[in-house]
């Protein structure tokens, strides 16, 4: 069954950032290099099925898709493929860029020209600094970010995304509800007797085992729960610190989307 939702796909983009769906990412576009791209606040996942992206694209109306056409199809297989899902009413809102090592210039014409692709046709054989480039470019000019300014990710299991602090010379111990590079939404183990606007110093993270240190103030009441809290944090945050907590929100949104893939693999059996 086809996912519609009811805010328009350019309205929807707008406010909360376009999905971008890298389609058999090619190897070269290894895990550090993914999460540069995502370190620039765009919200990236990696599908390999393109029959699973016809599922997402229906349901994440607006995304953006840079397929590379190197793998699984034949070149007319994936034109056809391309073809169908740009003009397909479900799936029309999709914003697609090409990637391969081809640098057959009739190939580009026929992307670029005929199909107009809006998000390019990217040849790797340029090298990985000039494809970064040209992939961050494009997002920026389809505006891929939306009206947020940072990628935040959830987090599903309270074990795996913990945190501590003093405070009043307590160590207190909670949970992270979800995280970006500004913030995070926090539930305290135990209650405390904090207002907002309240500094906490030194606070611990533990993103899947990897520890941080970051300090912030209390900000009032996150949506996804009213006994937790949003914590703002201090910025800027040093380098090696953001470093990780990019990389923990690239796992956790590729673990999101895995649940999505298996969703839709269950439903075809």
């Amino acid at each position: 069954m086809r996912t519609f939702l009811a805010m328009g796909a350019s309205d929807q983009s707008a406010i909360q950032g376009r999905k971008v769906f890298f389609l058999y990412p090619h190897s070269v576009l290894n895990e550090d290099l993914l999460i540069e791209i995502l370190s620039n606040e765009f919200e990236i996942h990696c599908l390999r099925s393109h029959d699973v992206a016809v599922r997402a694209a229906e349901t994440w109306p607006g995304s953006i898709f840079f397929i590379n056409i190197d793998d699984t199809l034949r070149e007319l297989q994936w034109e056809a493929w391309i073809r169908k899902l740009i003009s397909d009413p479900a799936t029309a809102s999709t914003r697609v860029g090409i990637m391969t090592y081809n640098p057959d210039q009739e190939l580009a014409r026929k992307y670029l020209m005929d199909l107009m692709l809006p998000c390019g046709f990217i040849q790797l054989k340029l090298g990985l600094a000039e494809a970064t480039r040209i992939i961050l470019k494009t997002l920026e000019a389809n505006e891929a970010r939306g009206r947020r300014r940072y990628v935040r990710a959830r987090c599903a299991d309270p074990r795996r995304a913990t945190f501590n602090v003093s405070i009043d010379g307590i160590l207190l111990n909670g949970s992270i509800l979800d995280i970006s590079a500004a913030g995070m939404a926090i539930k305290f183990d135990t209650a405390i007797p904090r207002k907002p606007g309240a500094h906490l110093v030194d606070i611990q993270l533990r993103l899947k085992g990897t520890l941080c240190r970051v300090s912030g103030s209390l900000a009032g009441t996150a949506r996804s729960s009213p006994d937790s809290h949003l914590l703002m944090f201090d910025m800027p945050l040093d380098e090696q610190t953001t470093a990780k907590i990019h990389r923990f929100i690239f796992h956790t949104l590729q673990e999101e989307m895995g649940e999505f893939v298996r969703k839709v693999d269950g439903e075809a059996h």
